[in-house]
């Protein structure tokens, strides 16, 4: 787009009107101007082609009948010059075919003549610079993505030649904590048993403000894990890039279905646990799905603490397994503890059931605080552990 379309504003966007009927481009112009837009105005196609490469409007707005240059020609020129500044058609009737040809050129919208009410064309006008919007926006969420999974790429190289790159390469992988976003913080700590850790998670937003996240647990240690941890990066984010530009949204199931199939294809003689998740704070739900992982994350309220439930088989076991999306509700300040199964190892209790209900009370006692979970469980003290721990917490922030 000819401007920068995450700046526009209704008072800001800059419009071009082109109608070589000048009672019409008149009406039109003056009634836009009084809502706020910056209008420039052309009496035919020639001086409105003209226009738009000279003064690169946000939207065009033309009459589909004119003379020498129409309204056809107009939203040729303008998709070749830039694909994302919207053009609306104006047509008269018995244009009905004119009107198909501008659509599948690429027009953003159209109307009948004559215009009867102008705020039809108004409301048109800002559904298609919000749509543009949303289209740059994406574009420029792609761009950086695609620099990040070339940088990943190259991490790859790096991890095979040596293990300190590999170590330097699965710090810089990790995302950043504390990490906050509108609506919350995210919290992480990684224990490697060894130098390189099988052990990763990730979290990052997406356009329209839902939080993605994940935790994953390589099978074995050292090298050839981290490896995994790294393909695992790379993948879970394409796809779930992939879903977003399609669908608009991405399904915790659908992310780990193709994830497994990615791994079990790559035959890294690897399987994974995960457990991946969204949170969508308008609707305040948690959509999520779990790959055999263990424990279950915990979630809470700051009255009741329990773990979530799901029963599936990890990611890289048979190759045509499907992963089963859950959704909950959420209530006030909740939070989600997530943990790899070598926290289980700092608990010296005699059963599962027994470890599993002192981390869910140290949880509970620390409603869900990172902090405060993190000093239970003392994990700056923990050296020559028997397995990689993780730890990840997602808390609401209060406004």
């Amino acid at each position: 787009m000819p401007s920068d379309v995450s700046t526009i504003t209704p008072t800001s966007a800059r419009l071009l009107v082109i109608d070589d009927d000048s009672a019409v481009r008149k009406n039109i112009c003056s009634f836009l101007q009084d809502s706020g837009f910056d209008v420039i105005e052309a009496e035919n196609g020639t001086v409105g082609v003209s226009l738009y490469g000279s003064e690169q409007p946000d939207l065009v707005l033309c009459d589909l009948r004119m003379p020498d240059v129409d309204g056809l020609d107009v939203i040729r020129s303008v998709s070749t010059a830039s694909s994302n500044t919207p053009v609306i058609v104006i047509s008269g009737m018995g244009e009905i075919q004119d009107v198909v040809q501008a659509l599948r050129l690429g027009a953003a919208d159209y109307l009948m003549k004559p215009i009867k009410d102008l705020e039809v064309l108004e409301h048109s006008i800002r559904r298609s610079l919000k749509q543009a919007e949303l289209i740059y926006e994406n574009e420029q969420y792609s761009n950086q993505l695609e620099n990040s999974n070339q940088q990943l790429r190259q991490s790859l190289d790096l991890l095979r030649v040596d293990q300190q790159a590999g170590r330097l390469v699965q710090t810089r992988l990790l995302p950043r904590t504390p990490y906050k976003t509108k609506d919350f913080i995210c919290k992480h700590k990684i224990v490697p048993s060894l130098y390189l850790s099988g052990d990763f998670v990730d979290y990052w937003s997406t356009e329209d403000g839902k939080l993605l996240f994940y935790i994953a647990d390589v099978s074995g240690h050292g090298a050839s894990s981290a490896f995994v941890t790294v393909l695992f990066t790379y993948l879970a984010k394409d796809i779930a890039r992939r879903q977003f530009r399609k669908h608009r949204q991405v399904g915790a199931g659908n992310v780990l279905t193709r994830l497994n199939q990615e791994i079990f294809k790559a035959n890294l003689q690897k399987h994974v646990t995960a457990f991946f998740g969204v949170i969508d704070p308008d609707s305040n739900t948690l959509h999520y799905s779990s790959a055999g992982h263990y424990p279950m994350p915990i979630i809470g309220n700051g009255k009741e603490y329990k773990y979530l439930e799901a029963r599936t088989f990890p990611i890289g076991v048979k190759q045509d397994t499907e992963y089963e999306e859950i959704t909950i509700d959420l209530s006030g300040n909740f939070s989600i503890s997530l943990f790899s199964d070598g926290v289980l190892e700092l608990i010296d209790l005699p059963s599962l059931e027994d470890k599993d209900k002192a981390i869910c009370d140290i949880v509970a006692k620390n409603k869900g605080n990172f902090e405060g979970v993190y000093e239970a469980l003392d994990l700056d003290k923990v050296k020559d552990a028997p397995d990689d721990v993780a730890f990840l917490s997602i808390e609401v922030l209060s406004h």
